[in-house]
């Protein structure tokens, strides 16, 4: 799962994956008010996801 994660990211940054259509279908959510913080991507909040799910399951 994590070189699938790893893969993909790659693949987006260097724009292999085209990611436009699917962001063009999420639900629009305002950024969160708070100092500091930069808003995040869907794709960071998927991977955020899967890596809170491997730690859940005891892997690395």
């Amino acid at each position: 799962m994590r070189e699938y994660r790893e893969r993909l990211i790659a693949d987006v940054v260097t724009g292999k994956v085209d990611v436009r259509e699917v962001a063009v279908q999420l639900p629009y959510e305002p950024p969160e008010e708070e100092a500091g913080t930069e808003e995040e991507e869907p794709v960071a909040e998927e991977l955020a996801t899967v890596d809170s799910q491997e730690e859940a399951n005891g892997e690395e």
